[in-house]
Protein backbone atom coordinates (compact mmCIF):
# COMPACT_ATOMS: atom_id res chain seq x y z
CA UNK A 1 0.00 0.00 0.00
CA UNK A 2 2.65 2.40 1.03
CA UNK A 3 4.92 1.36 -2.52
CA UNK A 4 1.53 2.41 -4.09
CA UNK A 5 0.65 5.46 -2.74
CA UNK A 6 4.47 6.74 -3.55
CA UNK A 7 4.52 5.79 -6.72
CA UNK A 8 0.64 7.50 -7.14
CA UNK A 9 2.25 10.89 -5.33
CA UNK A 10 5.19 10.93 -7.77
CA UNK A 11 2.89 10.80 -10.66
CA UNK A 12 1.02 13.81 -9.36
CA UNK A 13 4.31 15.94 -8.22
CA UNK A 14 5.85 14.97 -12.41
CA UNK A 15 2.17 16.00 -13.72
CA UNK A 16 2.24 19.13 -11.95
CA UNK A 17 5.77 19.56 -12.88
CA UNK A 18 4.78 19.07 -16.28
CA UNK A 19 2.08 21.54 -16.36
CA UNK A 20 4.15 24.39 -14.52
CA UNK A 21 6.42 23.90 -17.32
CA UNK A 22 3.63 24.15 -20.00
CA UNK A 23 2.25 27.19 -17.92
CA UNK A 24 5.68 28.98 -18.11
CA UNK A 25 6.46 27.86 -21.64
CA UNK A 26 3.23 29.66 -22.74
CA UNK A 27 3.94 32.60 -20.77
CA UNK A 28 7.39 33.25 -22.70
CA UNK A 29 5.62 32.41 -25.94
CA UNK A 30 3.20 35.77 -25.41
CA UNK A 31 6.30 37.81 -24.12
CA UNK A 32 7.77 36.83 -27.40
CA UNK A 33 4.84 37.34 -29.73
CA UNK A 34 4.34 40.96 -28.22
CA UNK A 35 8.13 41.69 -28.42
CA UNK A 36 7.44 40.46 -32.55
CA UNK A 37 4.94 42.71 -32.71
CA UNK A 38 6.25 45.39 -31.21
CA UNK A 39 9.51 44.53 -33.49
CA UNK A 40 7.92 44.08 -36.32
CA UNK A 41 4.67 47.00 -36.43
CA UNK A 42 7.27 49.78 -37.20
CA UNK A 43 8.99 47.97 -40.38
CA UNK A 44 5.86 47.19 -41.59
CA UNK A 45 3.85 50.07 -40.48
CA UNK A 46 1.98 51.00 -44.01
CA UNK A 47 2.70 49.15 -46.21
CA UNK A 48 2.18 45.77 -48.10
CA UNK A 49 5.14 43.51 -48.08
CA UNK A 50 6.37 40.15 -50.00
CA UNK A 51 6.25 37.06 -48.14
CA UNK A 52 9.59 36.24 -48.99
CA UNK A 53 13.06 38.02 -50.79
CA UNK A 54 14.06 41.05 -49.52
CA UNK A 55 12.68 43.31 -46.90
CA UNK A 56 9.51 40.76 -46.95
CA UNK A 57 7.67 39.10 -44.21
CA UNK A 58 9.85 35.48 -43.70
CA UNK A 59 13.11 37.87 -43.46
CA UNK A 60 12.08 40.28 -40.64
CA UNK A 61 10.31 37.29 -38.78
CA UNK A 62 13.11 34.81 -39.54
CA UNK A 63 15.37 37.55 -38.28
CA UNK A 64 13.35 38.30 -35.27
CA UNK A 65 12.59 34.63 -34.50
CA UNK A 66 16.26 33.79 -34.38
CA UNK A 67 17.15 36.62 -31.94
CA UNK A 68 14.25 35.21 -29.69
CA UNK A 69 15.16 31.58 -30.18
CA UNK A 70 18.76 32.17 -28.77
CA UNK A 71 17.37 34.28 -25.60
CA UNK A 72 14.42 31.79 -24.79
CA UNK A 73 17.10 28.54 -24.95
CA UNK A 74 19.10 30.97 -22.31
CA UNK A 75 16.04 31.16 -20.27
CA UNK A 76 15.31 27.24 -20.69
CA UNK A 77 18.33 26.18 -19.56
CA UNK A 78 18.41 28.92 -16.57
CA UNK A 79 14.96 27.48 -15.73
CA UNK A 80 14.62 25.58 -12.14
CA UNK A 81 18.58 26.17 -12.57
CA UNK A 82 21.43 28.16 -10.66
CA UNK A 83 23.79 27.79 -13.37
CA UNK A 84 24.26 27.45 -16.98
CA UNK A 85 24.64 23.50 -18.49
CA UNK A 86 23.88 22.14 -21.57
CA UNK A 87 21.83 19.27 -19.69
CA UNK A 88 19.53 19.01 -16.75
CA UNK A 89 22.05 20.31 -14.74
CA UNK A 90 23.62 17.34 -14.76
CA UNK A 91 27.09 17.26 -12.88
CA UNK A 92 30.00 18.20 -14.62
CA UNK A 93 31.70 14.63 -13.89
CA UNK A 94 35.33 12.83 -15.70
CA UNK A 95 34.42 8.97 -16.95
CA UNK A 96 33.78 6.34 -13.61
CA UNK A 97 33.56 9.50 -11.60
CA UNK A 98 31.44 9.20 -8.35
CA UNK A 99 32.13 12.82 -6.76
CA UNK A 100 29.04 15.16 -5.68
CA UNK A 101 28.83 17.55 -8.54
CA UNK A 102 30.85 20.29 -9.51
CA UNK A 103 30.01 24.08 -10.16
CA UNK A 104 29.53 24.46 -13.81
CA UNK A 105 32.10 26.62 -15.49
CA UNK A 106 33.01 28.36 -18.28
CA UNK A 107 32.78 25.21 -20.24
CA UNK A 108 29.39 24.53 -19.44
CA UNK A 109 28.47 28.53 -20.21
CA UNK A 110 30.33 27.91 -24.06
CA UNK A 111 28.39 24.57 -24.59
CA UNK A 112 25.38 25.94 -23.90
CA UNK A 113 25.81 28.95 -25.80
CA UNK A 114 26.54 27.58 -28.84
CA UNK A 115 23.67 24.89 -28.60
CA UNK A 116 21.35 28.38 -28.19
CA UNK A 117 22.85 29.64 -31.31
CA UNK A 118 21.81 26.37 -33.23
CA UNK A 119 18.11 26.45 -32.19
CA UNK A 120 17.95 30.63 -33.09
CA UNK A 121 19.96 29.61 -36.64
CA UNK A 122 17.51 26.22 -36.86
CA UNK A 123 14.51 29.04 -36.03
CA UNK A 124 15.73 31.52 -38.31
CA UNK A 125 16.22 29.34 -41.57
CA UNK A 126 13.33 27.08 -40.85
CA UNK A 127 10.80 30.03 -41.18
CA UNK A 128 13.04 31.26 -44.68
CA UNK A 129 12.51 28.15 -46.06
CA UNK A 130 8.82 28.17 -45.23
CA UNK A 131 8.58 32.02 -46.47
CA UNK A 132 10.24 30.53 -49.93
CA UNK A 133 8.08 27.42 -50.37
CA UNK A 134 4.78 30.06 -49.50
CA UNK A 135 6.02 32.83 -51.78
CA UNK A 136 6.20 29.57 -54.73
CA UNK A 137 2.29 28.71 -53.62
CA UNK A 138 1.26 32.73 -53.50
CA UNK A 139 2.83 33.95 -56.80
CA UNK A 140 3.27 37.28 -56.79
CA UNK A 141 1.03 37.84 -53.55
CA UNK A 142 1.68 40.35 -50.82
CA UNK A 143 0.89 40.90 -47.47
CA UNK A 144 -0.63 44.28 -45.24
CA UNK A 145 1.04 45.62 -42.88
CA UNK A 146 -1.81 44.44 -40.19
CA UNK A 147 -1.58 41.00 -40.99
CA UNK A 148 2.72 40.82 -41.71
CA UNK A 149 2.56 42.17 -38.12
CA UNK A 150 0.13 39.56 -36.74
CA UNK A 151 1.74 36.93 -38.47
CA UNK A 152 5.28 38.08 -37.29
CA UNK A 153 4.30 38.19 -33.63
CA UNK A 154 2.78 34.63 -33.86
CA UNK A 155 5.71 33.11 -35.49
CA UNK A 156 8.09 34.31 -32.88
CA UNK A 157 5.85 33.51 -30.03
CA UNK A 158 5.53 29.77 -31.42
CA UNK A 159 9.43 29.86 -31.97
CA UNK A 160 10.50 30.94 -28.24
CA UNK A 161 7.39 28.29 -26.88
CA UNK A 162 9.22 25.62 -28.74
CA UNK A 163 12.83 26.45 -28.06
CA UNK A 164 11.95 26.86 -24.60
CA UNK A 165 10.69 23.08 -24.07
CA UNK A 166 13.73 22.02 -25.70
CA UNK A 167 15.85 23.68 -23.41
CA UNK A 168 14.22 22.84 -20.29
CA UNK A 169 13.75 19.08 -21.42
CA UNK A 170 17.23 18.86 -22.76
CA UNK A 171 19.17 15.23 -23.30
CA UNK A 172 21.44 13.62 -25.40
CA UNK A 173 18.28 11.86 -27.57
CA UNK A 174 17.08 15.32 -28.01
CA UNK A 175 20.33 16.56 -28.76
CA UNK A 176 20.77 14.43 -31.58
CA UNK A 177 17.85 15.59 -33.02
CA UNK A 178 18.96 19.35 -33.12
CA UNK A 179 22.09 18.33 -34.53
CA UNK A 180 21.04 16.68 -36.81
CA UNK A 181 18.08 19.13 -37.68
CA UNK A 182 20.30 21.75 -37.94
CA UNK A 183 23.22 20.19 -40.08
CA UNK A 184 20.00 19.20 -42.85
CA UNK A 185 18.74 22.56 -42.90
CA UNK A 186 21.84 24.91 -43.13
CA UNK A 187 23.11 22.31 -46.21
CA UNK A 188 20.01 22.22 -47.92
CA UNK A 189 19.59 26.14 -47.69
CA UNK A 190 22.50 26.13 -48.52
CA UNK A 191 22.11 24.07 -51.61
CA UNK A 192 18.46 25.77 -52.41
CA UNK A 193 20.20 29.30 -52.58
CA UNK A 194 23.57 28.66 -54.51
CA UNK A 195 23.96 31.02 -57.09
CA UNK A 196 25.16 28.42 -59.31
CA UNK A 197 22.65 26.09 -59.62
CA UNK A 198 25.49 23.11 -61.60
CA UNK A 199 28.20 23.71 -57.84
CA UNK A 200 27.24 19.43 -57.61
CA UNK A 201 29.18 19.11 -60.85
CA UNK A 202 32.12 20.34 -58.58
CA UNK A 203 32.04 18.88 -55.35
CA UNK A 204 30.32 19.52 -52.03
CA UNK A 205 32.50 21.96 -50.40
CA UNK A 206 31.86 24.86 -53.95
CA UNK A 207 29.00 25.44 -51.54
CA UNK A 208 31.26 27.69 -49.63
CA UNK A 209 33.71 29.03 -51.69
CA UNK A 210 31.75 32.03 -53.10
CA UNK A 211 30.61 35.40 -51.46
CA UNK A 212 27.18 35.08 -51.62
CA UNK A 213 24.74 34.37 -48.53
CA UNK A 214 24.69 30.60 -49.80
CA UNK A 215 28.24 30.15 -48.88
CA UNK A 216 27.79 32.06 -45.81
CA UNK A 217 24.82 29.72 -44.66
CA UNK A 218 27.28 26.49 -45.19
CA UNK A 219 30.40 27.57 -43.82
CA UNK A 220 28.85 28.76 -40.70
CA UNK A 221 26.26 25.47 -40.41
CA UNK A 222 29.34 23.16 -40.84
CA UNK A 223 31.58 25.42 -38.15
CA UNK A 224 28.29 25.26 -35.50
CA UNK A 225 27.78 21.88 -36.36
CA UNK A 226 31.36 21.22 -35.19
CA UNK A 227 31.93 22.98 -32.08
CA UNK A 228 28.10 21.61 -30.99
CA UNK A 229 29.63 18.04 -31.20
CA UNK A 230 32.81 19.20 -29.71
CA UNK A 231 30.72 21.20 -27.06
CA UNK A 232 28.21 17.58 -26.05
CA UNK A 233 31.53 15.40 -26.60
CA UNK A 234 31.86 15.00 -22.74
CA UNK A 235 28.36 14.92 -21.84
CA UNK A 236 27.69 11.95 -24.46
CA UNK A 237 30.65 9.97 -22.59
CA UNK A 238 29.88 10.47 -18.84
CA UNK A 239 28.67 7.68 -18.40
CA UNK A 240 28.73 7.43 -14.78
CA UNK A 241 26.21 4.54 -13.55
CA UNK A 242 26.69 2.58 -16.33
CA UNK A 243 28.63 -0.15 -17.46
CA UNK A 244 31.64 1.58 -18.87
CA UNK A 245 34.79 0.12 -20.04
CA UNK A 246 37.87 1.44 -19.19
CA UNK A 247 39.03 4.91 -18.48
CA UNK A 248 41.45 4.78 -21.44
CA UNK A 249 38.68 3.86 -23.58
CA UNK A 250 36.25 6.29 -22.93
CA UNK A 251 38.53 9.30 -23.30
CA UNK A 252 39.93 7.67 -26.69
CA UNK A 253 36.03 8.04 -27.70
CA UNK A 254 35.61 11.49 -26.21
CA UNK A 255 39.24 12.61 -27.96
CA UNK A 256 37.44 11.59 -31.11
CA UNK A 257 34.30 13.25 -31.01
CA UNK A 258 35.75 16.35 -29.96
CA UNK A 259 38.29 15.87 -33.16
CA UNK A 260 35.70 15.34 -35.51
CA UNK A 261 34.19 18.47 -34.41
CA UNK A 262 36.66 20.09 -34.31
CA UNK A 263 37.67 19.29 -38.21
CA UNK A 264 34.41 19.39 -39.32
CA UNK A 265 34.48 22.82 -37.92
CA UNK A 266 37.32 23.07 -39.65
CA UNK A 267 35.89 22.13 -43.18
CA UNK A 268 33.79 25.33 -42.55
CA UNK A 269 36.18 27.80 -41.13
CA UNK A 270 38.55 27.00 -44.15
CA UNK A 271 36.92 26.53 -47.75
CA UNK A 272 38.71 25.63 -50.75
CA UNK A 273 39.40 28.97 -51.78
CA UNK A 274 40.91 30.11 -48.61
CA UNK A 275 43.41 27.43 -48.36
CA UNK A 276 43.10 24.04 -50.17
CA UNK A 277 45.44 22.32 -47.66
CA UNK A 278 43.86 22.92 -44.27
CA UNK A 279 40.08 21.96 -45.67
CA UNK A 280 41.40 18.90 -47.00
CA UNK A 281 43.29 18.04 -43.70
CA UNK A 282 40.14 18.86 -41.81
CA UNK A 283 38.17 16.43 -44.24
CA UNK A 284 40.31 14.15 -44.38
CA UNK A 285 41.14 14.12 -41.04
CA UNK A 286 37.47 13.93 -39.86
CA UNK A 287 37.23 10.30 -41.34
CA UNK A 288 40.24 9.11 -39.81
CA UNK A 289 38.70 10.04 -36.15
CA UNK A 290 35.48 8.76 -37.24
CA UNK A 291 36.81 5.08 -38.07
CA UNK A 292 38.74 5.20 -35.10
CA UNK A 293 35.60 6.13 -33.34
CA UNK A 294 33.84 2.93 -34.90
CA UNK A 295 36.02 0.78 -33.62
CA UNK A 296 36.58 1.98 -29.78
CA UNK A 297 32.96 2.64 -29.16
CA UNK A 298 32.70 -1.18 -28.53
CA UNK A 299 35.01 -1.36 -25.59
CA UNK A 300 34.31 1.88 -24.13
CA UNK A 301 30.75 1.13 -24.04
CA UNK A 302 29.76 -2.11 -23.81
CA UNK A 303 26.29 -2.08 -22.80
CA UNK A 304 25.73 -0.81 -26.74
CA UNK A 305 23.19 -3.14 -28.45
CA UNK A 306 24.54 -5.49 -31.10
CA UNK A 307 22.83 -3.99 -33.76
CA UNK A 308 24.06 -0.82 -32.89
CA UNK A 309 28.01 -2.36 -33.63
CA UNK A 310 26.94 -3.90 -36.22
CA UNK A 311 25.43 -0.69 -37.77
CA UNK A 312 28.66 0.79 -37.51
CA UNK A 313 30.85 -1.27 -38.93
CA UNK A 314 28.60 -1.14 -42.00
CA UNK A 315 29.08 2.70 -41.76
CA UNK A 316 32.59 2.21 -41.77
CA UNK A 317 32.70 -0.28 -44.31
CA UNK A 318 30.27 1.83 -46.81
CA UNK A 319 32.14 5.01 -46.49
CA UNK A 320 35.31 2.68 -47.72
CA UNK A 321 33.34 1.46 -50.61
CA UNK A 322 32.14 4.48 -51.69
CA UNK A 323 36.19 6.41 -51.52
CA UNK A 324 37.01 3.09 -53.97
CA UNK A 325 34.18 4.26 -55.70
CA UNK A 326 35.72 7.28 -56.52
CA UNK A 327 38.59 6.15 -56.67
CA UNK A 328 37.86 4.15 -59.27
CA UNK A 329 35.83 6.95 -60.79
CA UNK A 330 32.17 5.43 -60.87
CA UNK A 331 31.30 8.15 -58.45
CA UNK A 332 32.03 11.84 -59.02
CA UNK A 333 33.09 13.71 -55.72
CA UNK A 334 30.05 15.10 -54.60
CA UNK A 335 28.39 12.18 -54.76
CA UNK A 336 31.20 10.79 -52.76
CA UNK A 337 31.41 13.64 -49.89
CA UNK A 338 27.58 13.41 -49.59
CA UNK A 339 27.28 9.41 -49.06
CA UNK A 340 30.45 10.38 -46.23
CA UNK A 341 28.72 13.05 -44.72
CA UNK A 342 25.18 11.50 -44.47
CA UNK A 343 26.65 8.05 -43.02
CA UNK A 344 28.95 9.93 -40.66
CA UNK A 345 25.65 12.59 -39.44
CA UNK A 346 23.61 9.40 -39.38
CA UNK A 347 26.16 7.10 -37.10
CA UNK A 348 26.95 10.24 -34.05
CA UNK A 349 22.81 11.23 -34.30
CA UNK A 350 22.31 7.51 -33.24
CA UNK A 351 25.63 7.10 -31.11
CA UNK A 352 24.04 9.95 -29.31
CA UNK A 353 21.23 8.67 -28.85
CA UNK A 354 22.33 4.98 -28.01
CA UNK A 355 24.74 6.90 -25.21
CA UNK A 356 21.62 9.07 -24.36
CA UNK A 357 19.75 5.81 -23.16
CA UNK A 358 22.59 4.23 -21.18
CA UNK A 359 22.38 7.00 -19.01
CA UNK A 360 18.64 6.34 -18.53
CA UNK A 361 19.52 3.08 -17.21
Amino acid sequence: MTTTRRGSTGRLAARAAALNLEGAAIVIGGIALVVGVLVSLPFFWGRSVPIAGPSSLSQLLAIVAGVVGVLAYVVGRLWHRTALSPFGGRPDREPGATSAPRSIGGAGVFDTVVIALAHGIIALLGWIVLGAVLADSFTDAVVYFVSATVLTGVAVGVTAYAVFLSATRMDLMRMSSVLAVFAIVGLLVAMLSAPDPHWWKLHLSALGMSDSISSLTFNVTLILAGLMLAAIARYATDLSGTAVGPRSAILRVRVCLILIGVFLAGVGLFPLDVSQVLHNVSAVGMLIAFSLLIFWVPKALPEAPRPFLIFGYACFGAVALAAIFFVTGYYVLTATELIAGVIVLGWLTVYLRVSGAAERV
